[in-house]
């Protein structure tokens, strides 16, 4: 049988995560090198999941990128086109916000010139996100070369895209303080999105700790840098 999950505890891969037995017995699988059960997540609700998720607990990290067969891959990739579609937004937003009053004088040529300006940020988004996943792939398929395969390039999109939720974070800020863009808010989630991706990666067991670190970190700097070279407003 196909080891296809995995260990939260130590990362062994395992067969399965339970075993039915007649009647409606269930039991919950012992990994064969830790002695712990396999995956405690699937007793838990989806939501204690997400809150160790954002925790970023590497158990919950295992758990989401290994254990979870109800995510498919046309899930993720639906969640990487919202990622863009909410980084974009957020980019146009602070725009309209700087031509709220010529909006509010009936300036429809500003109006017209705000919603072009929402596609031009939605190419940036699709531009900073293709950057970031293009480096860290980059330095994946140089690290492996031979043994790279279509599964690990799976995972590795899969790592990247559910660990990028810390732009969504932003978007309360948008009802907080609609007025002018808070930086600290925006400090915080850019540092909340390097330690997600580099907790992804290591729970993903393709890079070791300190590349992961400096991978991820590079690759959000990297991108930053890319589109600041076309937007001033490209640091959101």
């Amino acid at each position: 049988m196909q080891e296809k999950y995995c260990c939260v505890t130590c990362g062994t891969y395992a067969n399965e995560l339970s075993h039915h037995y007649k009647e409606g017995v269930i039991k919950i699988i012992h990994c064969k090198q830790c002695q712990n059960p396999v995956d405690p997540y699937i007793e838990l609700d989806d939501l204690l999941v997400f809150i160790d998720f954002v925790l970023l607990k590497l158990r919950a990290h295992r758990h989401v990128l290994f254990n979870i067969d109800k995510i498919k891959y046309n899930h993720i990739l639906k969640l990487s086109c919202a990622l863009i579609l909410v980084n974009a937004y957020i980019k146009w937003f602070h725009l309209k916000n700087d031509q709220y009053q010529s909006i509010i004088n009936h300036d429809h040529h500003i109006f017209y010139a705000l919603e072009y300006g929402f596609y031009s940020k939605l190419l940036e988004s699709f531009f900073e996100y293709t950057i970031r996943f293009g480096f860290i792939f980059m330095i994946a398929i140089v690290q492996y070369r031979q043994t790279w395969t279509r599964e690990k390039s799976i995972l590795l999109f899969r790592a990247l895209v559910l660990s990028s939720i810390g732009q969504l974070f932003v978007l309360p800020l948008l009802i907080w303080s609609p007025d002018h863009r808070d930086y600290y808010g925006l400090l915080i989630c850019f540092i909340f999105t390097i330690f997600c991706h580099t907790q992804a990666l290591i729970a993903s067991q393709l890079f070791s700790s300190l590349i992961s670190f400096l991978s991820s970190t590079i690759a959000i700097l990297l991108s930053k840098y890319c589109v600041s070279l076309f937007s001033q407003n490209s640091f959101l």
